[in-house]
């Protein structure tokens, strides 16, 4: 996978690289993985690259991406997010490997593309306002300098 380079935002920030996973918390796997008492569904928790943001967040955990993932062949998937990692629920490591891992990293490109789409359009509408203030500022001005006492 490939890693974005940080770059400044219109308010002077660093924004943060590309958020992506790691790799699956192996400590934190069932026990009895391996044994005759093996779950045949169980939580994987997976650590990401970062701190996930709250928008991030707000969109891996949607109901929609939960739909999308049962449309993509593996229904009953649910991802949640506890700071630095993503759970994904009623899984194991067969299906992850067998797809739906590239199914998830589907899903946090395109998180990154709403958000950055959304960052877009809000730096636009800002400059859109910036220029209509300054144009509104000189005309308020042109008019004030039309007053004359004499």
């Amino acid at each position: 996978m490939s890693t974005t380079t940080p770059t400044p935002t219109s308010f002077g920030r660093v924004q943060d690289a590309a958020l992506q996973l790691r790799g699956v918390l192996d400590t934190a796997l069932p026990r009895e993985l391996g044994t005759e008492a093996e779950p045949q569904l169980y939580t994987v928790t997976a650590v990401f690259s970062r701190r996930v943001s709250g928008p991030e967040q707000a969109l891996l955990e949607l109901p929609a991406v939960t739909a999308l993932l049962a449309d993509h062949g593996y229904p009953g998937i649910v991802l949640r997010v506890e700071d630095r990692r993503l759970l994904v629920e009623n899984t194991n490591l067969a299906m992850l490997s067998g797809g739906l891992a590239h199914e998830i990293a589907t899903v946090l490109r395109d998180v990154e593309e709403t958000i950055t789409n959304e960052r877009t359009r809000k730096a636009d509408e800002l400059a859109e306002w910036r220029a209509a203030e300054v144009l509104r500022t000189a005309s308020v001005k042109a008019e004030a300098d039309r007053v004359r006492f004499e």
